[in-house]
Parts: C-alpha cells; sequence; structure tokens
C-alpha cells in the first residue's frame, strides 16, 4: 500500500464506496479510482480517499466490493468493477488498465463449461439465506473436480466469482433443463454436491427438498434416474 498525489481531475468514477479488507476487518470509505494496473500478476487501484484528502495505492485482493454512488450500480468483487472500467476507458478511446483488461473474459471462460451447473449450486447454498463456509467450500471443490485447469485462478477470484452469482429461480429451473446435456455420470455427481450443500447446515429444510425433488423430477424425464436418496 503506498500514496500517491492529491486528486487534480474530474474522474468517470468520482463516487464510489469501497469495502476495503484489513486484518480480518472491513472498513468503508468514499473514494475516486484514479488509475488501475497490473504488475507481476497483482492488480493495483489508485483510488483517491476524500476522508483523508490523498490517494492512496491498493492491492485488488484486498478490496471486497464496490457501489457507484452517482448511479447506485453495485460490483460484487474487485474483478468486476475492473472489468467495468476498462470497457469504459476501452469506449472513450483511451489506454485501458496496462494489461487489466481481457484477464476478467479469460477466467470467466475457463468456467463457462459448467455456469449452469453452478447456477444450481449456488441457488441450492443461497436459497434458505443459510450460506456458510462449508457450502462455499462445497462449491469450490466442485469447481476444481470438474475443471482440474481452474487450479491457475486465485482463491480470491473464485470467491469473488461466486459471490457475484445470484440466481433466482428462474434462472435454477433454467439451468435444470439443460442438464439432459450432460452425461449420466456428471449428473449424479452434481445431485449428490447438491445434497451435500443443502445438508451442510445439519438440515435438509422444506424448501431444499423442494428443489432437490425438482431436479429429480426432471432427470426422470430424461430417463435419468440418480440412486440419491434425502
Amino acid at each position: 500500500m503506498g500514496e500517491t498525489g492529491h486528486l487534480s481531475c474530474p474522474l468517470h468514477f468520482y463516487n464510489m464506496l469501497v469495502h476495503l479488507i484489513a486484518n480480518g476487518k472491513t472498513r468503508e470509505e468514499n473514494v475516486a479510482v484514479k488509475n488501475i494496473w497490473q504488475k507481476d500478476n497483482l492488480v493495483f487501484l489508485d483510488l483517491y480517499f476524500y476522508r483523508i484528502k490523498r490517494s492512496q495505492v491498493i492491492d485488488s485482493v484486498y478490496i471486497k466490493d464496490f457501489l457507484d454512488l452517482s448511479n447506485e450500480k453495485f460490483y460484487a468483487s474487485a474483478e468486476l468493477f475492473i472489468a467495468d472500467y476498462c470497457d469504459y476507458l476501452s469506449r472513450q478511446g483511451m489506454e485501458a488498465c496496462s494489461g487489466v483488461s481481457g484477464k476478467q473474459d479469460s477466467d470467466f471462460k475457463l468456467l463457462a463449461p459448467i455456469k449452469d451447473n453452478l447456477i444450481i449450486l449456488t441457488f441450492m447454498a443461497k436459497c434458505t439465506d443459510k450460506f456458510n463456509q462449508i457450502k462455499n467450500q462445497a462449491l469450490r471443490d466442485y469447481i476444481m473436480h470438474r475443471l482440474p485447469q481452474t487450479q491457475i485462478l486465485s482463491d480470491q477470484y473464485i470467491s469473488s466469482y461466486l459471490k457475484a452469482l445470484t440466481p433466482n429461480e428462474q434462472d435454477f429451473l433454467a439451468a435444470v433443463k439443460k442438464l439432459n446435456t450432460q452425461t449420466p455420470e456428471d449428473v449424479e455427481y452434481l445431485i449428490r454436491e447438491a445434497l451435500k450443500i443443502s445438508a451442510s447446515d445439519g438440515i435438509i429444510s422444506y424448501k431444499e427438498r423442494l428443489y432437490l425433488a425438482e431436479i429429480i423430477q426432471t432427470l426422470r424425464e430424461y430417463g435419468i434416474e440418480p440412486d440419491i436418496e434425502f
């Protein structure tokens, strides 16, 4: 973390609320984003802090989320904001992010083959508003099992990706309808992980049972009979 000069020019992202993580605690600051760049596989943001009237360079791993107060747009992770920031600079014909742009798209492509399954599992993990560390770890284990190549992604990135994934019931049902495109082995592994996630807090709720039943019934309609009891 370092200091830079004062805010001296108008910026597009000038009225941002950021949550910073340090020593296991989160603090809130009102900032303007002056610049973003990448060095040695790390991404840094030059932020002007209105409270202390000076700028500091912050490693993106210490940023939890952003809220643009000028339009109330929420970014659930630094990565999501950085992608938007770089896109804005590109559209303005400005130099974009010193090598940062493009990384987000590449990472999303790595997870694309199992996005529908992650929608299902994330929906099951969050449908009772009891998203705990066990559920988060189960989702991460599923990603690594299905896509070993994602080991190149940082823990911070995967956590941010999962946090930003907020499917509703319609998204869940649409993803379930696509399960007939997968192998029976992959589908059975998915339903077992969904069951593990649902049972992670010691009890499978009535709502979770309904959604698990929806998955199983849809699979039966496709001629797949998973060996699952709950």
